[in-house]
């Protein structure tokens, strides 16, 4: 289901930049920024590469459904997602245009469906997505972890994803952009 949802959010998103840009080439690729042992992944020189931050619990929305006995309850997960620019030295300010175009594109669009954003799994009829802030030491931690040094970048968190274990979840492949 995450690979669906974060594949559905790459392929919007690269669609509203290419249009803004007036390009054809895909710019916003579903990516691992390094590879395994640390190097830069292939094929995302200047590009917007979309990958998984990390995945935490709704607490609060656990608490509301305490009160339900059930042997497998539900669980209500925030994806935490990050848009790194990977461009050359010499196209650094194009870093920072597609950058904020990725940040107009989640201020323009910050509820997505099943209608407007094909892809989505049929079991999540909506979603919230907005900016997650890192504060400065937090923000050099996660890029010594990435295993890079820091490019322009910038963080949302896809809101309560339910998890549910009486909803049957088809495992589709996600929909990939042209």
């Amino acid at each position: 289901m995450i690979h669906n949802i974060i594949s559905a959010l790459g392929a919007r998103t690269n669609q509203y930049v290419k249009n803004k840009l007036s390009i054809d080439d895909d710019i916003v690729i579903v990516r691992n920024l390094v590879d395994i042992k640390g190097n830069l992944s292939q094929g995302i020189e200047n590009k917007i590469v979309l990958f998984l931050l990390s995945i935490e619990e709704e607490k609060l929305a656990k608490n509301s459904t305490l009160s339900h006995s059930m042997s497998n309850p539900s669980i209500n997960l925030n994806i935490n997602i990050m848009f790194a620019t990977n461009f050359t030295d010499v196209n650094y300010v194009e870093s920072l245009r597609n950058i904020s175009l990725i940040i107009d594109f989640f201020q323009r669009n910050p509820i997505f469906t099943l209608s407007d954003t094909p892809g989505l799994p049929l079991s999540i009829p909506r979603l919230h997505v907005e900016l997650y802030n890192l504060n400065m030491p937090d923000t050099m931690r996660l890029w010594g972890a990435i295993g890079t040094k820091y490019v322009p970048s910038c963080a949302y968190r896809i809101k309560q994803v339910l998890f549910d274990s009486d909803t049957i979840i088809e495992d589709t492949p996600p929909v990939l952009g042209n």
